[in-house]
Order: structure tokens, then sequence, then C-alpha cells
């Protein structure tokens, strides 16, 4: 294997990696899941979205947005995150 245990071509997130923008292939390679599905997260009413940028048409990704939406998403943490969006969309809408 590579130094560090990591597979060829994957981020590694250490040094310039925790600063830099990935794009979607290197966010796929980090999350070990399709492109497709990147992309179908980044979709304004997907029902799990990873925090990503536009620059320039294209979409980006920061190492630290993907790691810290990952602790959101332990099993721990989905109780809470569902409450949580059920109470913004009572706010966005209105309704106490």
């Amino acid at each position: 294997g590579r130094p560090g245990g990591q597979p060829a071509g994957r981020p590694d997130g250490h040094g310039a990696h925790d600063r830099a923008l990935w794009d979607v292939q290197q966010v796929a390679l980090y999350l070990r899941m399709p492109v497709g599905s990147i992309y179908k997260m980044t979709a304004r009413r997907a029902s799990v979205r990873i925090p990503h940028i536009h620059i320039g048409g294209k979409l980006r990704f920061r190492h630290t947005d993907i790691d810290r939406w990952l602790e959101l998403l332990t099993v721990s943490n989905l109780d809470t995150l569902a409450r949580m969006r059920e109470r913004s969309i009572k706010v966005i809408h209105g309704h106490d």
C-alpha cells in the first residue's frame, strides 16, 4: 500500500488538502460514493444536503466542511437534526 494507508488518488486530509477545494470526484472518492450521489446531495430539495460551493459554474467542497458534515450525520445526531429541521420548517413557513 501507499504510505499513510491512503488509496492512490484519494485526498489524504493532511497539509494543503485541509485548505484545498475538492471537486466532485475527489469528494466521491473520500466518501466512497458514486459521483451521481454527490450531485444529488447538492440539490436544493435533497433530503441530505452536502455542504458545497459554486465557483464559476463548478461545484467545490472544503475538506473541513465535509468532515464537520459527517460528524453531524452520525447516528447519535440524527434525531436531533430531524427535530431541528422540523423547527426550521415551521419558522420558515410561519407556523408556531
